[in-house]
């Protein structure tokens, strides 16, 4: 009876050293948090294993993921392979569908980005481009003829203009001399001209009596003016002046009306012939109405491949300036552990509860050898 008393004894106490070690040990894993000082003197085992080596732990972690789980060459293959890319671009044409069935206008919109741009201030910028590349505009423009530069449509509508424009020019100064005014001023004019010429001026106002000359020279004038050879005479004078200006080469054009006038007048021509407010004022739907459809089915399923070919390209340069081990490491580090404690016990409880129990069988086996062991040598 003694025996097994002592053999039970010693298999109980092997079986609570066991289980207690290997609960202690698993305890020791994480407790205790900080380091426990008596005095100068730091207790043994204090703080827990994985405290203790956090900084260690977070280095190893952020490489593990690098070298092992977030590789360049596996996330190179996962952006290559098909599923992928009909992902990304389904995804895409839902963000951009929502995108462009916006119906705010494009005021709206920039403002909601805290970008003030109204009509004005956009009128002055495109005018100030166009004055900018002006003169990178004109390289190899300025030794050209002005002919050359223009389409033969162009040529024939100006020599047509230039026709219509005699004729109106025919026409204003008919009017003009048979108005009073007119004809006073030419009376003025003849009459100045004998007063200058003495006494062959006298002579000739002596022959004309009481008539004024203007009275006799105003009709002629009249008829010379609306005759067709001054009609004829006026337009090719024109179309000679204006084959004049179009052969000489564009320089000259420029240097007689100024650079900075011509590039200010451009710039200022296409601001105001934009219609911006109108532009400002239309929501990003109807702009894109007509080319939506087009967007979304052919434009984006054409573009996805490229860009899932761009970033297999790149993924290592990008892994590296993201520097993924250090954002790991920084994260681990900042981790408080009692919640690592929490999910590790969380996911492993029942495993650690069976290295206890286990911890506590070899305990009781050891202490039933014991026992065995004390019985034959006593």
């Amino acid at each position: 009876m003694n025996v097994v008393i002592l053999i039970a004894g010693m298999m109980l106490i092997g079986a609570a050293i066991g289980g207690v070690t290997n609960h202690l040990a698993i305890k020791m894993l994480f407790r205790p948090y900080k380091p426990i000082k008596i005095g100068n003197f730091q207790v043994p085992f204090t703080p827990g294993l994985i405290p203790k080596r956090r900084d260690e732990l977070s280095r190893q972690l952020g490489a593990m993921v690098v070298n092992h789980l977030l590789t360049a060459d596996g996330l190179r293959r996962k952006i290559e392979g098909q599923a992928f890319e009909n992902q990304l671009t389904t995804f895409v044409q839902e963000e951009v569908e929502k995108l462009l069935n916006n119906d705010e206008s494009i005021q709206e919109i920039l403002s909601s980005l805290d970008l003030q741009l109204d009509q004005e201030r956009l009128e002055d910028s495109i005018s100030t481009w166009v004055e900018e590349r002006y003169d990178s505009m004109m390289v190899g423009v300025r030794e050209r003829k002005a002919a050359e530069m223009l389409p033969e449509e162009w040529k024939d509508k100006l020599e047509k203009s230039a026709d219509e424009f005699a004729v109106y020019i025919q026409e204003r100064v008919r009017m003009y001399l048979d108005s009073y005014e007119g004809k006073e001023r030419i009376a003025d004019l003849i009459d100045d001209y004998l007063d200058s010429q003495g006494f062959l001026g006298n002579m000739i106002s002596s022959f004309m009596g009481s008539e004024r000359l203007i009275d006799r020279i105003h009709p002629v004038l009249l008829k010379y003016v609306s005759a067709r050879e001054a009609t004829d005479w006026l337009q090719s004078m024109i179309q000679a002046e204006l084959s004049k200006a179009l052969n000489r080469p564009v320089k000259e054009l420029e240097d007689k009306i100024g650079k900075t006038t011509i590039a200010g007048a451009i710039g200022q021509l296409v601001s105001r012939w934009l219609p911006m407010e109108q532009w400002l004022n239309r929501s990003l739907s109807d702009w894109v109405k007509p080319v939506q459809s087009k967007i979304i089915l052919d434009v984006i399923p054409a573009v996805t491949p490229k860009v899932t070919e761009l970033l297999a390209s790149r993924m290592e340069r990008m892994m590296n300036s993201m520097n993924l081990s250090g954002v790991v490491e920084e994260q681990v580090s900042s981790f408080p552990v009692e919640r690592l404690e929490e999910i590790v016990l969380g996911i492993s409880k029942r495993e650690f509860k069976m290295i206890t129990y286990l911890g506590a069988l070899l305990g009781g086996l050891i202490g039933v050898v014991q026992g065995i062991i004390a019985v034959l040598l006593g």
